[in-house]
């Protein structure tokens, strides 16, 4: 998998899902047998605990938007007067009404509400939107870094195949007379060394595999390995290239809705000072003549004290905490970008001097100094220690691209813009 194809990967899975923020359960099967990381992001995009959680509270808050657009329930009443008037029979002049009221919501108050709770809505969306770009890095980095565990394993393997015909070489050595004793069993305890290298490496390996796992709320580890090849890399372009995509972060996006909430929210308090309008009408029935009578009442709050000064002071500041909060949010995210962008370039440089330079070189003084010890002219310290240089810069070399990807899914989050544009068309394993 080169890094093309892997943000090939992710961006076919986002756009796969962009419309469906929740998809049923029933649907999420654990992935099992060699694990790419179209198949991870996949998984975690379905079975992430966290995610289901977002998809529920927006589903809430559709239920919420549904309410707050609904007009209060009218109020049906039953009253009686003069039930025990005096000089008279107990019910002889008594009065009984029967009327209907209605609330009359003033100052377009219902539709504000509704307004501010599809803003929250919107706002719920966004944060779906966040937390799935975050799931996404998330799982990418864990993928890269049980794939780096996995590719260094098979290095310990290789040093152990090496260390193994080693101390073949140096027992033929031993036995001809032209080396010490105390050579083989240098060369058996570098054999040694190494697969304790190796028992460690087991322990990361299931480490980082259960830590990918978790990304799709895996309880175990269903699959037997991954994947992908974390070699192939490309320059990153400059961070201006991420500087003007930044307002594509969704953590950023969002405020936009987060400020159009707030200033609903000052409107509808604005609205509240407007007192309602209460309309009641009935019917009255005269018990003393049997006559009906029609009754009508409309009351009105009078706001003389309570102007909900209150309610709209403290919206009217929640409004500029938001437009503060988006400024700092913003610095925030340009700072991130700017880390790991660094991060990013400074991998980079140090992969290809790695893999162009410093790798090579010591290949060919291994090499050397393997042959120079079959002639006699090295001794198998030598030959130990160009063994241990080499196999430990294919680490850094491993450890290095594992930084690579990682940094790369990172910028990739908090800009909204891939570093490589993949081919269209292309196929991704």
């Amino acid at each position: 998998m080169t890094a093309a194809a892997l943000r090939l990967c992710v961006a076919a899975v986002v756009v796969a899902f962009a419309a469906t923020p929740a998809r049923a359960a029933s649907e999420f099967v654990e992935p099992t047998g060699v694990v790419t990381l179209r198949e991870a992001a996949r998984a975690a995009l379905l079975g992430n605990p966290d995610l289901r959680a977002f998809a529920a509270e927006i589903r809430a808050r559709d239920a919420r938007a549904v309410q707050a657009g609904l007009p209060p329930n009218p109020a049906l009443a039953a009253e009686s007067e003069n039930l025990a008037a005096t000089r008279s029979g107990a019910f002889a002049r008594a009065e009984t009404t029967v009327s209907l009221a209605q609330l009359l919501e003033l100052g377009g108050k219902r539709a504000k509400r509704r307004r501010a709770a599809l803003l929250e809505r919107d706002l719920a969306d966004w944060d779906y939107e966040s937390h799935r770009a975050l799931v996404l890095s998330t799982v990418t980095k864990a993928f890269v870094a049980a794939l780096a565990v996995q590719q260094r394993l098979a290095l310990a393997d290789e040093l152990i195949r090496i260390a193994d015909a080693s101390v073949e070489t140096v027992g033929a050595q031993v036995r001809a007379g032209a080396v010490s004793p105390i050579e083989q069993d240098r060369a058996r305890v570098a054999g040694d060394r190494a697969r304790l290298e190796r028992v460690q490496l087991e322990h990361e390996v299931r480490a980082a595999r259960a830590e990918l796992a978790a990304t799709w709320g895996g309880s175990r580890v269903a699959f037997v390995g991954l994947r992908g090849d974390l070699a192939v890399v490309a320059p990153p372009p400059p961070i201006e290239h991420f500087l003007a995509r930044v307002e594509d972060n969704p953590a950023l996006a969002r405020w936009t809705a987060e400020l159009e909430q707030r200033r609903a929210a000052l409107a509808i308090e604005r609205a509240r000072a407007i007192p309602d309008l209460t309309a009641r009408v009935g019917v009255r029935h005269l018990n003393e003549d049997d006559a009906v009578a029609a009754v009508a009442e409309l009351s009105f709050p009078l706001p003389i004290f309570d102007r909900n000064q209150g309610g709209i002071a403290e919206a009217g500041h929640r409004v500029a905490k938001a437009e503060a909060e988006r400024a700092a949010a913003e610095a925030a995210v340009r700072s991130t970008l700017a880390r790991a962008y660094e991060t990013l370039h400074a991998a980079f440089d140090q992969v290809v001097t790695l893999r162009d330079a410093v790798i090579p070189r010591a290949e060919a003084v291994f090499r050397g100094v393997q042959g120079n010890y079959a002639r006699g002219l090295f001794r198998y310290l030598e030959v130990l220690d160009a063994q241990r240089t080499l196999f430990e810069l294919r680490g850094q070399y491993l450890q290095t691209l594992a930084t690579y990807h990682g940094a790369l899914a990172e910028v990739e989050r908090v800009s909204g813009a891939a570093v490589v544009e993949p081919a269209p068309g292309r196929e991704t394993p």
